[in-house]
């Protein structure tokens, strides 16, 4: 206790010494030649313009140390324009006032980007022509680099709209646009198509057998089921509308071939590890997209356990319950499969061979 009495009184004795002195006159005080009367040097991120306006007793001139910060001086005014800043951070410098060997800094600052934007895709399930909307703040322009001819991108202070013009292409389609906001660059991926128009119908399922060849099988693809015709295979689908998928599941019956039950199972590419028995536990998966040289193709793809899933068996069993003792071999094994529709690769499928009869195959 002691101590800190003791250091009250030295601060006490320092504020009277201060205070004190306030009434001793300094001679080597020396009144400014520049007074400032206001100035308005808080900026947004936008290019802009400020004042800052003084009384002086004899010219004043005035300068910046930041390049992006231009002053000059008319009459008791110094006019002050900024640059736009790009960039996330705020920055601030000084615009120093000289008269002489008097000089005055004002201090200035200048706010940085503020983007927010909630969509980095638009999904139109329909070949209409149509438009979305999604909230969008910014504090700097908007500008579009880059759009498909058939997409076109507006903007207000507080929603982006991206419209599509009809699809009359008959095939998915889809686009980049490309955009930037001051120093901030990206893109919003733009897919327009109908699942009956551009998407169902007759494909072919395309996959490597054990010796590295192409095999294919005609297909019909539906919304819930992939069909293999000539085999009279129904493999049960799921689509996905948002992200332009079909899934198919593991321990799926599909039909009968000589008197066996035919299943779906999963297995890694070298066939080391599968997915046994288990029944609709684990997905493969086939996005649909569309380019000129392939026409509309779906590649599955997916996961189960650590492992990925790299080859389709199409497996037979002596009863509808899948275990050691019921499952006799696989009927099909096709590695990295992948569906490619007919009208849109004629011309491609013809390097494949197109095989329709089947054997067991003994794992």
């Amino acid at each position: 206790m002691k101590k800190i009495i003791n250091l009250f009184i030295v601060l006490l004795g320092i504020l009277v010494f201060a205070a004190c002195s306030d009434n001793i006159d300094n001679p080597y005080a020396k009144e400014s030649t520049i007074s400032i009367v206001k100035s308005n040097l808080i900026f947004p991120a936008r290019a802009s313009n400020g004042v800052v306006e003084f009384h002086s007793q004899g010219t004043v001139s005035a300068t910046s140390n930041a390049t992006w910060c231009k002053t000059s001086v008319v009459g008791d005014t110094v006019k002050v324009a900024v640059e736009q800043n790009n960039n996330n951070d705020g920055r601030s410098t000084v615009v120093t006032l000289h008269n002489g060997t008097d000089s005055v800094n004002v201090p200035l600052v200048q706010a940085g980007l503020v983007f927010q934007l909630q969509v980095s895709s638009v999904s139109s399930n329909s070949d209409l022509a149509g438009s979305f909307a999604y909230a969008m703040s910014s504090n700097l322009d908007f500008k579009v680099l880059s759009a498909p001819d058939w997409v076109t991108v507006s903007n207000t202070d507080d929603s982006l709209k991206v419209s599509m013009t009809a699809n009359t292409t008959g095939h998915l389609r889809s686009g980049y646009v490309k955009y930037n906001v001051g120093s901030y660059k990206d893109s919003i991926n733009v897919v327009q198509y109908d699942f009956d128009n551009d998407l169902a119908g007759d494909y072919y399922f395309v996959g490597q057998n054990d010796a590295g060849k192409l095999l294919a099988y005609n297909a019909k693809v539906y919304k819930d089921s992939i069909s293999l015709p000539d085999l009279n295979f129904k493999i049960p689908a799921t689509f996905d509308a948002s992200q332009i998928t079909i899934s198919i599941k593991c321990g799926q019956y599909i039909g009968e071939f000589n008197g066996y039950y035919i299943y779906t199972i999963f297995a890694d590419k070298d066939v080391n590890y599968w997915t046994k028995y288990n029944v609709g536990g684990y997905k493969y998966t086939a996005g649909f997209n569309y380019d000129s040289q392939n026409g509309t193709s779906a590649i599955f793809s997916g996961t189960f356990g650590t492992h990925e899933i790299g080859t389709l068996l199409l497996s037979a069993f002596s009863a509808k319950e899948l275990n050691d003792n019921t499952y006799k071999a696989d009927l099909l094994v096709l590695h990295s499969p992948f569906l490619v529709k007919k009208s849109d690769a004629e011309a491609k499928i013809v390097s494949l061979e197109k095989k329709n009869q089947l054997k067991f195959v003994l794992r």
